[in-house]
């Protein structure tokens, strides 16, 4: 036992006993001898009781009072039985030995505490929690939840069927902090099951070569079962079986063809009430295609995009045409391709998710990206500021020239309550973006409404454009929704202003009050003001809004996805001023030497009738301009992949005589050659193995010779079924081999792009993909006795405890107490407060016989 201070600087306070010693003597000259005396010693006492508790003093001892937190294993694998045993273990240890006090925690992937013990009954876990055993997890959140000064007794109820973490690490700093784990074994009580545990295949096979597919199926009974072979989603056979108790091979022979990305699924399908389990009756591997190359060309019309499919087709290259509502949603299906081209396709056909997925699919996996010009291409497809145009050589955004005639831009916003949130910011947003399209000779202004209207930017010019970004910053959202007088307050103001084009963009996602659309709409279309409409939800009125665009002479859009809004706004902006296309006909000339173009003459090259403009970026390669030296033909290198864009078309518009052109299909051809995928290295093989709770990536850096190669990094893009992605670094766990580790817990495919590289140079690229079927936790493996085991014995608990020993009935175990003194000293330091007051307002005088003091001497006057 001894006493220690947190804060011992805190005493230094004591000296202020000698300024009060002094002060004292001074201000009670006059009180009586013994007064003075009490007065002092009681604002001592004060003192030193102040300054003792500002130094935190803390009375250690020791104690025996023990606290037991049961930890029991909820996951899926348990079936419930660590419950049942939990209560049978508390009911028989919670005798007058029992301990002093208790806790519950479920645990599975996290751990959840049960207000009381008496809750257990009929517990559970929270939605997926169950699908993993994190006992480290559960391991540290007991040792978290200890209340201070107990003996610290954890008792763990699990199968032992570890698949996150590691507990023994867990264990061992747990012994440190002196707390003792007893385990317990549990075993779910045994069903009819019968479940996929892996499928085995190459994991890179030659277009058309036959390989062995394995899959491995385990049952808990004789019997019969139906397997279902997959590749790609699609059922490609179906056969019955006999499966004995216990492991089961089922192999057939595949080949895969044209695609370069295939997954073969096996499930498998029991007879009713034989399978316990249904969420394990399916797994699959993936394997890649060492085929030809292959592009996608997504085309907003994909008739008028026959010309460039057929002339790329002839010169060899393999070609999927889609329409815009096909373009890919997940990175397994871009994989298949090592180049996408879009083809006069707007932003508003995509959603802000697959931008993102294509920009990811260029900077991270090294894809090829190409896009081709049009009326709806570029920043006339309301491409500025997304991830598409991020991964371009060229910007959307661009000064105007100056013949391009001004601009007189209204938007109109609905502000009214239901915009509130994500709907309004996004709005915002969109409005700053189609500002910042205008030039100096154009004119903005927003007009924000909901059951009135009210410029929130008046009409003006388009030069300050800080001062409207700012005002459209502090629209709020708030109201009904009355759109007519917006479009009077719009018109109003448009209908006076100097520009040659007029145009206002109209969005709402709500049900307007009646009002005069139909006169005040026609009323503008004839004054020259075109109106545009946007729909934004399924619970605006969709009918009147498009009536609006159509008597407005503009364009109508739905959408359901305010992130949508962003590119609506730019693209409508950039039409209405008619500032990005130049519908001349032009030569197109050559900016430097371009030695991917070898054997295309392009001096020869026919005219083109009209290009979108654009800006190139610093770093881009500009092969091809204008005769005014705008961009025509960039790339440039984006992270590990390429991309390109092509201002004009490649259709019977613009390019109508570039059809006629003998090199027209030779050409095209060298563009997609230069910026598709390169064939991935595969000197150094790589795998994508199942480790505990993720995937563990190795490579292999030996030479031809066996040798191990010096001075070796790496790292990996890593993207899971949800899109998102993780840079994951390889670390040299062995000469000529380097590791790396990330979780993986959602069901799908995984995908890895590795980069390695040598004294900082570019070495080698390998891509990898696997797929997660099911959690670790429902392969019906065998409890883990040994590990629950080694947990005891390392934290000097025991394994399978009888109620007796875990309360510790006969042993002495203590643990460190520890006691604030601040209360006491500061209650101490109260009362002395009080009698110092007390002493001093308390009378002095004593009463004398007959209930009268003593009347007070007169004070004797000293003639000096």
């Amino acid at each position: 036992m001894s006493l220690y201070f947190n804060y011992p600087w805190a005493l230094l306070g004591l000296l202020g006993l000698i300024w009060l010693w002094y002060w004292h003597g001074r201000s009670v000259a006059l009180a009586t001898p013994w007064r003075r005396a009490l007065s002092l010693g009681l604002r001592i006492a004060v003192v030193v009781c102040m300054v003792l508790a500002l130094s935190d003093p803390r009375w250690l001892g020791t104690t025996g009072r023990e606290h037991v937190v049961w930890l029991v294993d909820a996951s899926r694998s348990t079936d419930g039985a660590a419950l049942a045993r939990a209560e049978e273990l508390m009911a028989e240890s919670s005798g007058a030995d029992g301990p002093a006090s208790q806790s519950v925690a479920l645990f599975g992937r996290g751990a959840e505490a049960l207000s009381g013990a008496d809750e257990i009954e009929g517990a559970a876990l929270s939605a997926d929690a169950g699908d993993a055993s994190d006992l480290a997890a559960a391991l540290g959140f007991a040792e978290a939840s200890f209340p201070a000064g107990h003996v610290k007794t954890v008792v763990l109820l699990s199968d032992g069927l570890e698949t996150e973490g590691d507990a023994v690490s867990a264990a061992q700093k747990l012994a440190a902090a002196g707390t003792r784990v007893h385990t317990v074994l549990v075993e779910p009580e045994r069903k009819p099951e019968v479940l996929v545990r892996q499928v085995d295949a190459p994991a890179q096979v030659a277009e058309d070569e036959p390989f062995r597919l394995t899959a491995e199926i385990f049952s808990t009974k004789e019997g019969e079962v139906e397997v279902d072979l997959f590749r790609n989603g699609t059922r490609v056979g179906t056969k019955t079986i006999e499966v004995r108790e216990g492991l089961n091979q089922f192999e057939t022979t595949q080949k895969v063809g044209r695609e370069k990305l295939n997954e073969f699924r096996v499930a498998v399908r029991a007879p009713e009430g034989e399978d316990a389990f249904v969420d394990n009756n399916q797994a699959a591997a993936i394997v890649q295609s060492e085929g030809k190359s292959k592009a996608l060309l997504i085309s907003d019309q994909p008739e008028a995009a026959r010309y460039l499919a057929l002339a790329l087709r002839q010169e060899g290259v393999l070609l999927d045409v889609r329409p815009a509502v096909g373009a890919p949603t997940q990175l397994s299906d871009l994989q298949n391709y090592d180049l996408v081209i879009f083809d006069n396709v707007p932003a508003t056909a995509l959603q802000p998710r697959q931008m993102d997925l294509i920009a990811s699919y260029v900077r991270d996996f090294g894809g090829g990206f190409l896009m081709l010009g049009g009326d709806q291409a570029f920043g006339l497809g309301g491409y500025y500021q997304t991830a598409i145009e991020e991964i371009l050589p060229v910007r959307s955004d661009f000064e105007k020239e100056r013949e391009t005639p001004s601009l007189g831009l209204v938007l109109v916003m609905d502000k009214s309550g239901s915009m509130s949130g994500l709907k309004v910011e996004m709005a915002k947003e969109a409005a700053k973006a189609a500002v910042e399209l205008l030039g100096p000779q154009d004119y903005a202004g927003v007009v924000a409404f909901d059951g009135e209207a009210f410029w929130a930017a008046e009409l003006g010019s388009a030069r300050d454009k800080y001062a409207i970004l700012q005002r459209i910053s502090a629209i709020m959202a708030g109201g009904g929704t009355n759109i007519e007088p917006a479009l009077e307050l719009a018109y109003s103001q448009l209908s006076v202003l100097p520009a040659k084009l007029k145009h206002v963009i109209l969005l709402t996602d709500g049900v307007s009050t009646p009002g005069r659309f139909y006169e005040v709409t026609t009323q503008m279309a004839q004054d020259r003001i075109t109106v545009s409409t946007v729909a934004l939800g399924a619970d605006a009125d969709q009918r009147l809004l498009e009536q609006i665009a159509r008597w407005g002479n503009g364009r109508y859009y739905f959408t359901d996805n305010p992130q949508s809004v962003p590119q609506i706004f730019t693209r409508e902006t950039m039409t209405a001023a008619k500032s990005a296309l130049k519908e001349l006909p032009f030569i197109p000339q050559a900016a430097r030497p371009a030695p991917f173009l070898s054997g295309v003459n392009v001096n020869e090259a026919p005219f083109l009738l009209g290009h979108v403009i654009t800006k190139a970026k610093p770093t881009a390669e500009q092969w091809l301009v204008t005769e005014a030296g705008e961009p025509l033909l960039s790339t440039w290198r984006f992270g590990l992949g390429q991309a390109g864009a092509w201002t004009s078309d490649a259709r019977n518009r613009w390019a109508v005589e570039w059809l006629k052109w003998k090199d027209f299909g030779k050409f095209w051809a060298q563009v997609v050659r230069k910026l598709k995928r390169p064939s991935l290295l595969k000197d150094y093989p790589a795998r994508m193995e199942r480790a505990r709770g993720g995937y563990r990536l190795v490579v292999d850096t030996v030479d031809e010779r066996g040798g191990y190669l010096a001075d070796v990094a790496g790292e990996a893009a890593v993207a899971g079924p949800d899109g998102q992605q993780q840079q994951v670094p390889l670390r040299v766990t062995a000469p000529g081999r380097l590791e790396g580790w990330f979780p993986a817990t959602e069901q799908g495919a995984y995908h890895a792009q590795i980069q390695l590289k040598q004294s900082g140079q570019s070495l080698a690229q390998q891509y990898l993909s696997q797929t997660l079927g099911y959690p670790d936790e429902l392969l019906l493996r065998p409890p883990d006795a040994e590990l629950l085991a080694e947990l005891a014995r390392t934290t000097g608990g025991v394994f399978n405890p009888t109620a007796d020993q875990i309360t510790g009935e006969g042993e002495a175990r203590t643990a460190e107490n520890e006691t604030e003194l601040w209360p006491w000293l500061l209650a101490l330091a109260l009362l002395c407060f009080v009698g110092d007051v007390a002493s001093r307002r308390l009378p002095e005088r004593v009463p004398g016989p007959g209930g009268k003091a003593p009347a007070p001497k007169r004070a004797e006057t000293v003639a000096g």
